[in-house]
């Protein structure tokens, strides 16, 4: 039995931390969980049974040294063979608790692209990777969710290929089953939709996600798509710089801002495409969830996209930053509603073929087992 804890600032229902725990064979891990929060703001996990759990309060990145601290006490508490530290504060929290605590093995999820290389400031830019360079090299094994991360750490980083576990992300198809044509027919009243070409972005308000080239793209279509309306879900810091824009460019009625929806999965499936245009992306939930959700889907080409998206197959892959591009992938759509339709097939398929967690369970069993062979 190797036992497993799962630390990350928080874990919602079906995310790609919490099928981890529900889904791993129990005959051979013993799971358990760790966050810093309980403001899931999506969907609260469930947590019952075998499946131990510890909330260590504070988020702020001056709280790392003792959740570190108190977090190489529950190692020991709970005889943790192997700590699964998500995300960089975590990894760091992590990696000061099993030099604590050394019969613990370090684990990575590294679920960020190109984020640090990103960083405006030089110092602070050179000093974050610099940290995060000297934990991947210690820790016991990676992983990472697309091919660009594992290009980035053995790239730039000249870390040891060979620890580096490329590992899609899992996904519950039961948390889809639940949108019914009644909810679909009350958000199409509310958005307007009916009679209108709807494509939906699902992305925070920030500018990695990249809304103004959505925004621009929109006006450009105008007169060639009139009845395009464009759905941005998500809320957050950008908001009022986006309303901005769509003043300036008058396209009130063809983009609105529907901010944070517990029903956005309504909202895409009562959708006829999907357009993310995102700068940075580790691996984009709203990418599997609209194949899976059988949406037509325009992705621009960050981390885990080329893993997963065929151009012109199961989706159009566009340049990241690039209006023009978004532009003429959505007059596509909008003027090939069955290249849409066989897409969307293709890109279902795609997703209950490989990417559902009970056939992805297994790869992250095999890294928490060489976990426990490494010699780190």
């Amino acid at each position: 039995m190797i036992r497993v804890l799962q630390f990350a600032d928080v874990i919602n229902r079906h995310d790609f931390i919490d099928t981890l725990v529900h889904f791993a064979d129990p005959a051979r891990f013993e799971m358990s969980v760790c966050v810093r929060t309980e403001d899931h703001g999506i969907a609260t996990p469930e947590y019952s049974g075998p499946i131990k759990y510890r909330l260590i309060e504070g988020t702020s990145r001056w709280q790392v040294p003792a959740a570190a601290l108190r977090l190489s006490r529950l190692l020991r508490e709970w005889e943790i063979d192997v700590l699964h530290a998500h995300h960089y504060d975590q990894a760091i929290a992590g990696w000061i608790a099993t030099k604590l605590y050394p019969k613990t093995r370090l684990v990575i999820g590294r679920h960020y692209s190109d984020f640090l290389y990103r960083l405006p400031q030089k110092a602070k830019r050179e000093v974050f990777i610099g940290v995060e360079q000297i934990i991947n090299r210690q820790a016991a094994r990676i992983v990472v969710p697309s091919r660009m991360i594992f290009e980035i750490l053995t790239e730039k980083q000249g870390i040891d290929p060979s620890k580096i576990d490329i590992v899609h992300y899992g996904f519950v198809p039961e948390k889809y089953a639940a949108v019914s044509p009644e909810q679909i027919a009350e958000v199409r009243k509310e958005f307007g939709m009916n009679g209108r070409f709807v494509v939906s972005n699902f992305s925070r308000l920030n500018e990695e996600k990249g809304h103004p080239y959505l925004i621009e793209a929109a006006a450009k279509l105008r007169r060639d798509i009139p009845n395009l309306l464009v759905l941005c879900v998500g809320e957050g810091p950008e908001r009022a710089k986006i309303e901005r824009l769509i003043g300036e460019l008058g396209i009130a009625e063809n983009v609105k801002l529907t901010g944070w929806r517990k029903d956005a999965m309504v909202i895409m499936a009562a959708s006829d495409a999907v357009a993310q245009s995102t700068l940075q992306e580790a691996f984009s939930q709203a990418m599997i969830e609209a194949l899976w959700m059988k949406k037509p889907l325009i992705m621009t080409d960050v981390s885990g996209a080329r893993d997963v998206i065929r151009d012109g197959e199961n989706g159009l892959l566009v340049p990241k930053a690039n209006t023009d591009a978004l532009a003429a992938a959505l007059k596509k759509l909008a003027n090939e509603p069955a290249l849409g339709d066989r897409m969307a097939a293709a890109g279902h398929e795609m997703v209950e073929r490989e990417l559902v967690i009970r056939k992805k369970i297994g790869e992250y069993e095999r890294v928490f087992e060489l976990a426990m062979d490494a010699n780190a």
